[in-house]
């Protein structure tokens, strides 16, 4: 979706996408190192009666396959909802830009990746590439703001 807006002077531009209704394999965790790359909620893991169900506890031999194999229990809903740009422009009067000769003149910041919306525990759920649905963990998409000017003459 895009919202452009203008008033006056000043000009405002949104862009968001997102994606609904898709899973994504979290694939951060390398399943032939038994001790290595657990995520933070192996600290909820279950440690006997009364504790966690929805994470399985942790060992050395893992007789169940829990954490040696690929299963659903590594999927998890995909969608995502991502402010990806934001732009607020000015433009200058007139007759202070023919001062210097130009014709337009104009300043404005723009903010990328701002936020996403987004219950996913990897790093970004927007998985790009021919990846078939798996995260593989490739680094995150940067958060950036931009500050510009516009000279036309």
């Amino acid at each position: 979706m895009t919202l452009n807006m203008n008033y006056k002077a000043f000009d405002f531009m949104v862009f968001t996408q997102g994606a609904a209704g898709n899973k994504i394999f979290q694939g951060l965790r390398r399943l032939d190192m038994q001790n290595a790359n657990y995520s933070s909620r192996a600290l909820s893991r279950w440690t006997g009666e009364g504790t966690s169900d929805d994470y399985p506890r942790l060992t050395n031999n893992d007789l169940n396959g829990n954490f040696s194999k690929a299963s659903d229990f590594y999927l998890e809903e995909g969608d995502y909802f991502r402010i990806k740009i934001v732009q607020l422009g000015y433009s200058l009067p007139t007759d202070i830009i023919n001062q210097i000769g130009a014709q337009k003149l104009r300043l404005y910041v723009t903010g990328e990746n701002l936020y996403t919306f987004t219950d996913y525990t990897g790093y970004d759920p927007e998985i790009g590439g021919n990846v078939l649905g798996i995260d593989r963990g490739y680094y995150p998409q940067a958060r950036s703001i931009l500050f510009g000017v516009n000279l036309q003459f």
